[in-house]
């Protein structure tokens, strides 16, 4: 990775949970694509996403991309109960910045903070929510119906204030390793989402949801946790209004 800092200053709009751990993080700018941590090595820190967006996958023997989680301003990563990661963790944006906090020194911090190790639980608490959603989403029986539910999702992780509009982060082809399903299919069913008039598509990546009831009512429910999206809003808000 490049453009490595430990800088405070990059952390200063965050969310103020964790801010403890401001003076141990190492500040760093990815480029789209660039990996930031690799299936297999050893588990040395704990990471956070500042801004941009970066996915979490899983490569299969045969040579098969899964993608299990997208990560967001404000989302932790990188825990395991084992000494090395299971997944490889990209950049999807350019500048993605990411913050990595060295595993160890956090556990020992933790050891002898009962506020700082209240705070770890919630954010691991929090990473295991947006898993629970993503199953919830594939849980879902038509291909139309898992679209519809991770744009409904995306919608709560993404709008500081409207549910409406969504531009989506990842591409289409990352939304078919995301959902388990073909690029193709993933555009049919966004073409048949726009068609019964229930979105309006702006390019290929700004989503605008028009009758959210009607996506619910098809089994595309919000899989994302309520009190999540209302969590990260008020985190935004607090970050701009700093």
């Amino acid at each position: 990775m490049s453009n490595t800092s430990h800088s405070t200053a990059a952390l200063a709009n965050q969310p103020k949970r964790l801010d403890k751990l401001a003076s141990i993080a190492v500040v760093r700018k990815c480029c789209r694509g660039q990996e930031i941590c690799g299936q297999g090595e050893a588990a040395e820190y704990w990471y956070r996403v500042t801004s941009g967006t970066a996915r979490r996958c899983v490569a299969h023997p045969d040579g098969r991309r899964q993608i299990v989680e997208l990560l967001l301003p404000g989302d932790f990563f990188g825990f395991t109960t084992l000494n090395e990661y299971d997944s490889t963790v990209e950049a999807v944006a350019e500048d993605t910045i990411v913050a990595s906090y060295p595993r160890r020194r956090v556990e020992m911090l933790a050891e002898v903070d009962p506020q700082l190790s209240r705070e770890i639980r919630q954010v691991m608490f929090e990473a295991l929510s947006r898993l629970q959603a993503q199953l919830m989403i594939l849980g879902r029986i038509t291909a139309t119906e898992k679209v519809g539910s991770f744009l409904l999702t995306m919608a709560e992780r993404l709008s500081d204030q409207s549910l409406d509009r969504v531009d989506l982060p990842i591409s289409r082809y990352d939304i078919a390793d995301y959902l388990g399903l073909s690029v193709e299919t993933v555009c049919r069913s966004l073409t048949s989402l726009k068609k019964r008039g229930l979105i309006a598509l702006s390019g290929p990546r700004s989503v605008r949801i028009i009758d959210r009831d009607a996506l619910e009512e098809g089994g595309a429910c919000d899989a994302y946790p309520k009190h999540l999206g209302a969590r990260r809003a008020r985190d935004n808000l607090s970050a701009h209004s700093s």
